[in-house]
């Protein structure tokens, strides 16, 4: 099949490249109309008990909540000061038409907490009007345009304004990484081929791939909450994907070239090769991507489709488009080639592979409990991982909305921010005496709860009642959480149950949530890779210690991302300072992508070394000379991981910075110790029981000229065409 649509590239590129153009003029309309579908939520499950507390408060009770916090500050008036008042109450007034639902003062409440320590500033609770998260964030952005007190000065803090924050400085960050990563992603590969056209046709399908995804989020937005977030990650997968396959495919290409074939049996060759590896990653990817669709996070969902489309049309583009494209180029492929970088290609990198594999080979359990032992040690630190929702802490030191929410921190009593929201149903209204005495009474309950640190009645109304529950220790803390299910767990005194949300209920209903659907995912996840890697490699126990070994990585990674981030080690260096945890989402984001990188290596790899296998019948060389072979192309493929992920790190938004660096450690570790190291030594211990296959003997996988089960890509650099198995 493969062999075929080759030649159709060949034969009929005019129509395959016009197709091309026409799917990238639909992905640019399409595209021109994403940012109007952006969500500036989709990060609570909706059905979690916090999101419900939040809407329950807004619409049952009408106070006691805030989708934004505004503190109005004096240097000389105090808030009891009339003219301070005035100023508050007078630009509360001239807020645009549609925006406040409710803003609650000090003076309307006689709630001291309202004020500041030094009586100089006051903070005004508001809670916004707006269809979901993005309207009210809308809401925010007109509000905090339109206000300013006449004599003060106003701060913004609370959710609406963290998460206008964070959405401003990714929308920044991806024009920024975009202009960086680019032209380092061509020079890289004109470093690669030592030649700019070659270099640019890599690059081509990059943006094709990542073109057709983001039209992918643009179709499902109507259905899907797709966050702004979600693009970032998007853009860098689809990039980073596509540029990975078409690597490959134009590598083989100038190696059929070099061989003597003309472009159009270069074409055919190289798709029915090397393009029926790409093909298989890519549909291994896709359907590890479509395991996220299980999560009812917006954010995660969106990642889900939008990576699933980037990395199946990349694998289509891959095989379709490039291969056009080469026919089209055919020898000059190699034009605009530099001087200084035409030089022979001594295949540097094949050959250090392969160096290294013999060498393990000869001490095997040594190097297999070598690098096992660091790979656990790099893991450990997983062990003491706090999880948290994003707050503030994902900004960087100095946005407007984490300097407020320090400042509340410092000059207020209760800043508010790390409260616990409870909204209580009694079953008398809670004005009359007897639901007094019962509000009352679950209040001194809440006091001594563990963990409880002040109970503040927030908002009434009829039988329902908004009560504050203050924290002793952080909001990603241990006994937060706790403190969280104890709150639940407390019964109302003559009611009818409790909803409890903020940051630390989020924080806990996102990783329930998490870890309830996560056996499901990773058994769907597990069971597609496994299927889909028996089928190719023909083989049950190489998929399986490809995910025994794959799990190991994402531990090391995980654990290193927990050491950098919430210990604060060298965190300073990557532009974060310590946020004391790890965002609730980097953890799903990661395994995914984490799964999906290491299972593209792992299948490049093997696939490689058994048809080596298949030519040579020996298990020790046939693991050598496939990786030496295919070194400088896998080498190529983790430097342009590296590089994308590096440009996307330097986000100012930690959440980002997290899955990139979490990332770029893994592809790290996943090329230098797994790949080079351990799956050579692993391999040689198995011996002939790599290829164990029910009812097939080792003679039918292993003697050299034994017919081949499937079609299999020939080694990428450096091999001979008369090698490749008929």
């Amino acid at each position: 099949m493969f062999d075929r649509l080759g030649r159709f590239d060949a034969a009929r590129r005019g129509w395959v490249l016009a197709g091309a153009l026409a799917v990238l003029l639909v992905s640019c309309w399409a595209c021109a109309g994403l940012p109007a579908r952006l969500s500036y939520g989709g990060f609570m499950a909706p059905a979690a008990e916090a999101s419900r507390a939040a809407d329950a408060i807004r619409t049952e009770v009408g106070e006691g909540g805030a989708d934004v916090l505004a503190t109005f500050r004096s240097t000389r008036l105090t808030a009891a000061d009339p003219r301070f008042r005035a100023a508050v109450d007078d630009a509360l007034r001239h807020a645009p038409p549609g925006t406040v639902d409710r803003a609650t003062t000090a003076w309307a409440t006689s709630d001291p907490l309202l004020v500041s320590l030094d009586q100089h500033a006051t903070v005004v609770p508001v809670l916004l009007r707006g269809d979901g998260e993005t309207g009210r964030t809308r809401s925010y952005l007109a509000l905090r345009d339109a206000l300013h007190p006449r004599g003060l000065t106003v701060s913004w803090t609370g959710p609406s304004a963290v998460i206008s924050e964070i959405v401003q400085r990714s929308q920044h960050d991806l024009v920024r990484t975009e202009v960086l990563a680019l032209p380092l992603m061509i020079l890289l590969m004109v470093f690669v081929f030592r030649g700019v056209v070659a270099a640019l046709l890599p690059v081509v399908t990059g943006v094709l791939a990542t073109g057709a995804a983001l039209a992918a989020l643009r179709a499902v937005a109507g259905f899907v909450e797709v966050p702004y977030v979600t693009v970032n990650l998007v853009v860098a997968i689809g990039l980073a994907a596509g540029v990975d396959a078409g690597l490959l495919i134009v590598s083989r290409f100038r190696e059929e070239l070099r061989a003597g074939r003309t472009p159009a049996k270069a074409v055919a060759v190289t798709v029915d090769t090397a393009g029926r590896t790409v093909a298989l990653s890519g549909v291994v990817m896709t359907f590890i991507a479509v395991g996220l669709a299980f999560f009812p996070l917006g954010f995660v969902r969106a990642l889900g489709i939008g990576a699933a489309v980037g990395l199946l049309v990349g694998a289509l583009v891959t095989v379709t488009v490039l291969p056009a494209l080469l026919s089209l180029l055919g020898t000059r492929v190699d034009a605009l080639s530099p001087a200084w970088l035409r030089r022979r290609n001594t295949g540097g990198d094949g050959v250090l592979w392969g160096r290294v594999a013999r060498t393990v080979m000869e001490r095997p359990v040594a190097y297999v409990l070598a690098v096992s032992a660091l790979l656990l040690a790099l893991a450990v630190p997983f062990l003491h991982t706090v999880i948290g929702f994003p707050d503030q802490r994902m900004l960087p030191p100095g946005a407007p909305a984490r300097v407020a929410a320090d400042d509340m921190r410092r000059d207020f009593a209760v800043s508010g921010l790390g409260t616990l929201q409870a909204i209580a149903t009694f079953d008398r209204p809670v004005d009359t005496g007897a639901g007094r005495a019962d509000l009352l009474a679950w209040t001194r309950g809440l006091s001594e709860l563990p963990g409880a640190r002040g109970v503040l009645v927030a908002g009434t109304e009829d039988t329902r009642a908004v009560v504050y529950v203050g924290q002793s220790e952080g909001v990603e803390s241990d006994s937060a959480k706790r403190l969280v299910r104890s709150v639940r767990a407390l019964p109302v005194p003559g009611g009818r149950g409790v909803l409890v949300g903020g940051a630390s209920a989020l924080a806990v209903d996102t990783m329930d949530t998490f870890f309830r659907l996560l056996p499901g995912v990773l058994a769907f996840m597990a069971a597609t890779t496994l299927l889909l890697l028996t089928a190719a490699l023909r083989s049950l126990v190489l998929p399986l210690k490809a995910l025994a070994m794959n799990a190991l990585s994402i531990c090391a990674s995980f654990g290193a991302l927990t050491w950098i981030f919430q210990d604060g080690h060298a965190s300073r260096l990557l532009g974060a300072e310590p946020t004391g945890y790890v965002d609730a989402l980097a953890p799903v984001v990661m395994l995914f992508l984490l799964i999906a990188v290491s299972m593209d290596y792992e299948l490049f790899l093997l696939l490689r070394i058994r048809e080596q296998y298949r030519l040579l019948g020996d298990d020790r060389e046939s693991v050598a000379v496939g990786l030496e072979r295919s070194g400088r192309v896998v080498t190529a493929a983790a430097a342009a991981v590296l590089l994308v992920t590096a440009c996307f790190a330097t986000s100012g938004v930690v959440m980002v910075k997290e899955i990139c660096v979490g990332v770029f450690l893994a592809v790290l570790i996943d090329a230098v110790l797994v790949r080079a190291v351990l799956l050579p030594a692993v391999m040689r211990l198995l011996g002939a029981a790599n290829w164990w296959w029910p009812g097939s003997g080792r003679g039918a996988q292993g003697k050299p000229g034994a017919a081949p089960a499937v079609r299999l890509p020939a080694p990428a650099e450096g091999a001979s065409a008369e090698r490749q198995p008929r």
